[in-house]
């Protein structure tokens, strides 16, 4: 029998064993608990300066690559990479958003071994922490769009569309054949005409002449929210690479250098789909370069606290949990509102993706999330 005592067999009893039993986790009291602490094995400082360099290239490489070939047509790549790359990495960082940071935010919040509040009195913090950086976003995007935003495009089926109806027929204000969807009806509704309906008709022309140069606004501050996002985790990702020993290690390394590929090329299709930047400009390779050098900053800097750094000490399970958090809800906001939304359910997708590229786009969405998930399972 095992018995928690360490006396030796004081009734004499056969079978008897000294040594402490093993508890399930539940019934392990946090006295118990090894929090921190440097993993086994031994550390390869060449290896780990040879792994940086390696995500170094494959970073830049893979985020420059779609601006490459947009700069350069002579290469022989065809027209339609761009176009599945960028649907592509849609999914992609949609999955990095769901398999990869939020899960990780809520593991490390949760952790038994910091104080009772993040793993009991309230674990749902990660998730809170990633709505209240959606909230942040949404703000940050009416601020820079004014109080009044430019007209956006919608489905004519939408949810707000359909309850603006109801709302109205309800009234007594428009006639119950405009809770149609035919074309028809919605040209023969009567609605009351305010302020805001004399103002819309009056500007226009203005809407039409400033779109395209809105639009390319607009894709410039998803791409620029894409980038925070991946900025945040990425250096604390590079970090966890350069702690890790062992078959850990090569594990690791192995992941996120897919991970960084997959990303690269999600991040990089957008910012060469953006024409804002003036001829010749620096600024998209800049951006391929920030992207490109932030996990192997991580690295660096794990490389030089070594040995003061754990992600398994409390400091470093509350940076990891929250930063991953942060990041997961402006990935959540930019995939599945400023790109998934965008690209699929307005009645410009409808225009612009039918047939054939809709069903493409819609099979490298589900092949960007279903690779980036695949990779999730070891980092």
């Amino acid at each position: 029998m095992n018995c928690p005592t360490r006396d030796s067999n004081p009734y004499d009893m056969d079978g008897y064993n000294q040594n402490p039993p093993l508890f399930p986790p539940e019934l392990t009291t946090r006295a118990s608990l090894v929090c921190g602490g440097k993993q086994d094995g031994v550390y390869n400082l060449p290896l780990h300066v040879l792994a940086l360099f390696i995500i170094l290239a494959v970073s830049v490489l893979a985020c420059s690559f779609p601006l490459i070939v947009k700069k350069t047509p002579q290469l022989p790549v065809p027209h339609h990479f761009l176009f599945l790359s960028r649907h592509f990495g849609t999914g992609v960082l949609i999955a990095t958003a769901f398999v990869h940071l939020l899960p990780t935010a809520f593991t490390s919040l949760t952790d038994p071994c910091l104080p009772s509040f993040w793993n009991q009195g309230y674990p749902a913090m990660a998730g809170l922490i990633a709505m209240v950086s959606v909230f942040v976003v949404v703000s940050i995007e009416i601020t820079s769009n004014g109080i009044r935003p430019p007209v956006r495009t919608r489905r004519s089926g939408s949810i707000g569309h359909q309850l603006r109806r109801i709302e109205l027929s309800t009234d007594g204000m428009v006639s119950p054949a405009v809770l149609s969807d035919s074309e028809d009806s919605r040209h023969t509704a009567t609605y009351p005409k305010g302020d805001d309906d004399e103002d819309d008709a009056d500007s226009d022309d203005i809407h039409r002449r400033l779109s395209s140069e809105q639009q390319q606004k607009k894709n410039l501050l998803q791409v620029m929210l894409l980038e925070a996002g991946i900025l945040f985790h990425s250096v604390f990702i590079g970090m966890a690479l350069s702690v890790a020993v062992g078959s850990n290690f090569i594990v690791l390394l192995i992941a996120i250098t897919f991970h960084q590929t997959f990303e690269g090329l999600a991040l990089g299709s957008r910012i060469a789909g953006i024409s804002a930047f003036p001829l010749g400009s620096i600024q998209p390779w800049l951006m391929c370069l920030a992207y490109g050098t932030t996990t192997p900053i991580g690295q660096a800097i794990g490389l030089a606290t070594r040995n003061l750094y754990d992600p398994s000490s409390q400091t470093g399970l509350l940076m990891v949990g929250i930063m991953n958090a942060i990041s997961s809800g402006l990935l959540l906001f930019a995939g599945l509102v400023e790109l998934l939304a965008e690209d699929f359910l307005t009645d410009e997708s409808y225009v612009v993706l039918n047939g054939k590229r809709r069903l493409q786009a819609c099979v490298a969405v589900a092949a960007g999330a279903a690779g980036m998930a695949l990779v999730g399972a070891w980092a």
